[in-house]
């Protein structure tokens, strides 16, 4: 596997000749039987080009509210600024500016995300950030300016802030979340900064848990200043309820070590919490290991941001920087870019920019192959494909239809074991119930084991997500079965040889129609978790018919998609009644098997869904080149002369032979940076 920092240079010139080549193609497009879209094409590469040199890992932080995850993310991506001064009493004060609100209060009142887009130029998000908010009845971001004063930004973000410092038609506007695009960052990861866990808001909390699905790992934040409590039970229980099953890597960090260094029993206060936290995971999570890492990794951003103050004015700032670890803490993130992830983000964006230049170049190859017809061939090619045509929507249906009963059938299979949970669970959790009080303390080790039971049940042998791998690449085949019996093989004979079944092809934007097959390897990497660096034994099968047939990693996204968190959240609401009898907590299993197998046929449905999508997109997208390449003869057997097709071949022929070249090296750069 190659270097990061080459492969993502590599890319990034890859990106840019890619571009200039659609931008060529532009240039002859009135050549071509449709570039409706080709506008939009070099706008997706303009973004991959930003995406490649910006978020290559996201990131989700947790905590209490207050526990300074605002101030950590400002610290982290190099925006946290120490300014010093006097007060009217004539002592010296530390004030610190960062491009997230924070202070010793609650801060963050709505999701915020921080995102850099590096040296883009269609996003003006120099200084502090370009800050974009979602309001409540309103669809679209709306973007509310550029290096805003921090109170302007608080208006909108911090649960303190000042409505009137916000534009005046969002005065009385409810923000669900914000953006904050920034230009200059230490790493190339997104922050989600999520506010604490003592919100009782439901549709917060919503928003909340579809950023944990998108998040390839997370942070979570606890303050020096105060051991964790049982306070915390639920949050961090939730945590392992999602982190586990996905094996998304979840580190840890005491915070704020510069507000904590008075001396508690010969050592700085900071290390008492340090040693209280990490047994209070010990003893909660036993067994563990992988969620619980290498414990609480301590940290000072403030000390860092001193440091960086007197580095400015010329003094050593090393003791500061040492003492506050930050630069630990990006090792830590960077490790994990390293390990995997930022390669399978260089991945999909050279899977996505590859995708888009094969497709424009095989509707110019069909121009170049119906001009490049003899004249005395041209009544037999243009029967030829009306013979292929003809059937076209008969094949579909017939396929769509068969497709679906397999489905049907494939679900059920699958779903049979499910008669066995409620027993397996009573199995493993009746006793444990019996032999507590059910105290917070005894409720979370109660979640806790039912996590642990139900991911070995689903991902054994006989499990629902062993069984479903299985059934879902039975119908895989089944879609590829179908297409090749309908099209047969590319063997160079034909005018229209049928696209290779390739998984290399990447998704576009899901833009509101129904989802077809080159969209969807994104939704189903953030909704099902295989997309999380760490998620040990996904396989892209590089004999599958599309990008919706990723083999996905029983052990990680099956438990995702479900939602463990689902169930956890079922106790939570009747936590209060459950308390009042063993017997109710007991009876309660039964329900929650019903809920984990109905998860699980809306999960897998979906999934299915997803191959059938692919094999209608393979079959739209052969109709419409046959149509197109028709067209082309008809046109030709009109012309007086042969002109015209002389003239078409001649210009188009370079244009595609470049594309080809290009992407025959975009696939080269993906092979040399293939994970294992």
């Amino acid at each position: 596997m190659m270097p990061l920092e080459e492969a993502r240079d590599e890319l990034k010139h890859l990106l840019v000749r890619c571009e200039r080549w659609l931008r060529a193609v532009e240039e002859v497009s009135d050549l071509l039987p449709d570039a409706r879209d080709l506008g939009s094409d070099v706008e997706r590469m303009e973004a991959l080009r930003t995406r490649a040199l910006s978020t290559m890992l996201k990131v989700a932080l947790l905590g209490r509210q207050s526990s300074g995850k605002s101030f950590l993310i400002s610290g982290l991506q190099g925006g946290l600024e120490y300014l010093p001064f006097i007060d009217e009493d004539g002592e010296q004060s530390d004030e610190y500016v960062g491009i997230l609100p924070s202070s010793a209060s609650p801060t963050t009142a709505c999701p915020s995300t921080v995102i850099p887009v590096g040296d883009d130029p269609t996003v003006d998000a120099y200084g502090r950030g370009l800050l974009r908010v979602k309001l409540r009845g309103r669809a679209d971001w709306v973007e509310v300016g550029t290096d805003l004063h921090r109170a302007e930004v608080a208006a909108y973000a911090a649960a303190d802030g000042n409505r009137a410092d916000r534009r005046s038609e969002h005065v009385n506007d409810h923000v669900e979340r914000i953006e904050l695009l920034i230009s200059k960052a230490r790493l190339p990861i997104k922050l989600f900064d999520l506010p604490g866990s003592e919100s009782e808001d439901e549709e917060r909390d919503e928003i909340m848990y579809e950023a944990w699905k998108e998040a390839d790992c997370f942070i979570y934040v606890s303050q020096a200043t105060e051991a964790l409590t049982s306070n915390e039970l639920r949050l961090i229980r939730d945590l392992y309820s999602h982190a586990v099953p996905a094996r998304k890597r979840v580190l840890w960090v005491l915070s704020g070590i510069d507000r904590a260094a008075q001396r508690e029993h010969n050592q700085a206060a900071w290390k008492n919490v340090l040693t209280t936290n990490n047994q209070y995971l010990r003893d909660r999570y036993p067994s563990s290991e992988e969620f619980i890492g290498e414990g609480f990794l301590p940290v000072s951003a403030a000390l860092e941001a001193q440091a960086e103050f007197e580095e400015g004015k010329g003094r050593d700032g090393s003791v500061l920087r040492r003492r506050g670890r930050m630069g630990e803490l990006r090792d830590r993130l960077q490790g994990l870019l390293e390990s995997g992830a930022g390669h399978k983000h260089l991945k999909l964006i050279g899977d996505e920019a590859g995708w888009i230049v094969r497709s424009r170049g095989r509707v110019i190859a069909d121009v170049l192959n119906a001009h490049r017809v003899a004249v005395d061939q041209l009544e037999v090619q243009r029967d030829s494909l009306r013979e292929e045509l003809e059937g076209m929507d008969e094949s579909l249906q017939r396929m769509l239809t068969e497709l679906n009963e397999e489905l049907d059938r494939r679900i059920r299979k699958a779903q049979r074991a499910f008669g066995g949970l409620a027993d397996e669970l009573h199995r493993g959790l009746d006793g444990l119930i019996d032999t507590g009080n059910l105290s917070a303390e005894h409720v979370n080790e109660i979640g806790v084991r039912h996590v642990q039971l139900f991911n070995e049940w689903m991902t054994g042998p006989d499990g629902p997500g062993t069984l479903w791998e299985r059934e879902r690449a039975a119908l895989d085949d089944s879609a590829r079965l179908f297409l090749r019996s309908e099209f047969g093989e590319d063997t160079g004979s034909r005018l229209v040889g049928p696209e290779p079944l390739d998984l290399d092809s990447i998704p576009v934007a899901n833009d509101g129609e129904p989802w077809r097959a080159y969209g969807v390897v994104q939704d189903a990497a953030n909704v099902l978790g295989v997309a999380s660096p760490l998620a040990g034994g996904a396989v892209w099968l590089t004999t599958s018919l599309s990008l919706a047939t990723i083999a996905v990693p029983v052990g990680a996204a099956v438990i995702a998609a479900i939602g463990i968190a689902r169930i956890t959240d079922f106790l939570r609401e009747r936590e209060s009644k459950v308390q009042q009898a063993r017997q109710e907590r007991k009876d309660m299993i039964d329900e929650q098997a019903k809920e984990a197998r109905f998860g699980f046929e809306d999960m897998v449905r979906n999934d299915g869904r997803r191959v059938i999508d692919a094999a209608a997109e393979y079959h739209h997208r052969h109709r419409s080149r046959l149509r197109a390449t028709l067209d082309e003869i008809v046109q030709r057997m009109r012309a007086e002369n042969t002109e015209g097709s002389r003239e078409i071949v001649r210009l188009l022929t370079p244009v595609e032979e470049q594309g080809r070249a290009i992407a025959a090296d975009v696939q080269d750069l993906l092979d040399r940076n293939r994970t294992v």
